[in-house]
């Protein structure tokens, strides 16, 4: 433990063991000295203040920049799915480090320590804002319905003043209907409710989440 070294003194230890032109070209003693040759008079500003920059490229000073436009995006393209007027909400995904959200599953004992905040016996439990629980008549632990442009889920409400207003959390991982007892049935399956927004020029996929509407079950 702690006998480590740093990544570009590994890479430079293995062009010497290879040899030849490939060693030739990897001719500093350390990663370090290899900073300051390519650096050269940066390094001492690197070294001392942690970060360099040109002043002759402030792009700060620019007011018309739009990243947008110079990239040529129509940002009425890359919107989360849905229309506002019938969705008012944004439905996002929750990460968490007791859940596995790739296609295995978590063992019975993860499942296990998955909080009431997420997952109560069977039952998805999703976090809206307080003020947004309020302007829908949405009450904590109660039964809603959660719709999207693709897909309608039962779900039970955490009120959570921890999320802004108008964005609906939900946790991925949940909703296998295979494996076992332990993980099958329970919670849902967030990719159910969420399709990609497709960047016209990258094909990237540019949406974080999508537009949904919760009304009381």
């Amino acid at each position: 433990m702690y006998d480590t070294k740093n990544t570009g003194d590994v890479l430079i230890s293995l062009a010497r063991t290879m040899g030849g032109s490939i060693a030739e070209s990897f001719a500093w003693n350390s990663f370090e000295a290899c900073l300051k040759s390519t650096f050269k008079d940066k390094w001492r500003k690197l070294d001392k203040e942690g970060f360099w920059f040109n002043p002759q490229k402030d792009i700060t000073t620019c007011p018309d920049l739009d990243f947008s436009k110079l990239l040529n995006i129509n940002l009425d393209n890359t919107q989360p799915q849905g229309s506002k007027s019938k969705f008012p909400l944004i439905l996002i995904p929750k990460e968490s480090i007791r859940i596995s959200s790739g296609y295995i599953a978590d063992p019975p004992f993860a499942v296990k320590s998955i909080p009431d905040t997420v997952l109560k016996n069977n039952d998805q439990v999703i976090e809206i804002n307080p003020e947004t629980a309020k302007k829908y008549g949405l009450k904590n632990t109660k039964y809603a319905t959660l719709t999207t442009p693709l897909g309608e889920i039962k779900v039970k409400i955490h009120v959570y003043n921890g999320i802004m207003e108008g964005v609906v959390a939900m946790s991925k991982g949940l909703g296998h209907i295979g494996y076992d007892k332990f993980i099958s049935g329970k919670g849902e399956n967030f990719n159910q409710l969420i399709g990609p927004v497709e960047d016209p020029d990258s094909g990237f996929d540019v949406a974080w989440g999508i537009r949904a509407k919760l009304t009381r079950a």
